[in-house]
């Protein structure tokens, strides 16, 4: 179990975040159209050797239902397009929470979870959903305990952390899904970051009809 932790914190979360959040060096890898969404825009940075993405639209819905939307943690299995047999809120505050996910892959792959501590915040008119990787071992060891029971050969990522941004402007509210992750384990890294690149935009897509769900839009 020591070694979960070492992983998980093999990058210096303070530092990579302040480096992921600062505009310099963000560069356009892709843009795909996603049906009934349109256009996402992919771009790509490498951070302390870590490579973050991110997927940006513009969207004519309320950027409130979009937060309200992405921090309904437990729920997301229901609408997500990505298999989260599991997802538990640990902590009950509403501005800042801890929660855990677990990604069912497909074999011969193990299944990934994360615990995560969010916060969300209102800053210059946009809504920042953001989370962090927190030490499960260290703070949640029972949770931990219990999800590994429930499914065994399950890692943790080596990392985790990203926000979701919900900015009100002209054409409607731009929606930006940032993430820094290394699944770690028995996938190289290459692999995973064209995985993560090429699914980004169906993760923006899916809260986007989630919100139009919810919203009637």
């Amino acid at each position: 179990m020591l070694l979960l932790s070492a992983l998980a914190f093999a990058t210096d979360p303070v530092a990579l975040r302040s480096a992921m959040e600062a505009e310099a060096g963000w560069e356009l890898v892709d843009t795909k159209t996603v049906k009934g969404v349109g256009p996402v825009a992919v771009r790509h940075k490498q951070v302390l050797g870590e490579d973050c993405l991110e997927g940006s639209t513009t969207a004519a819905l309320d950027p409130d239902v979009f937060l309200a939307a992405a921090t309904d943690v437990e729920n997301q299995p229901r609408w997500s397009s990505w298999s989260l047999p599991a997802a538990r809120r640990l902590t009950a505050g509403a501005d800042s929470f801890d929660y855990y996910q677990l990604l069912d892959n497909p074999a011969p792959v193990s299944d990934r979870f994360w615990f995560v501590h969010a916060t969300t915040s209102v800053e210059g008119g946009a809504r920042i959903f953001r989370w962090d990787q927190v030490d499960a071992e260290a703070r949640y060891p029972a949770e931990l305990a219990e999800l590994q029971a429930r499914f065994p050969g399950a890692l943790s990522t080596r990392t985790n952390l990203g926000d979701w941004t919900f900015r009100p402007e002209a054409a409607g509210t731009l929606v930006r899904y940032r993430i820094c992750t290394d699944a770690g384990g028995n996938i190289p890294r290459w692999v995973g970051e064209i995985a993560a690149r090429s699914t980004l935009p169906g993760n923006v897509a899916d809260l986007i009809k989630e919100v139009r769900r919810r919203t009637g839009g």
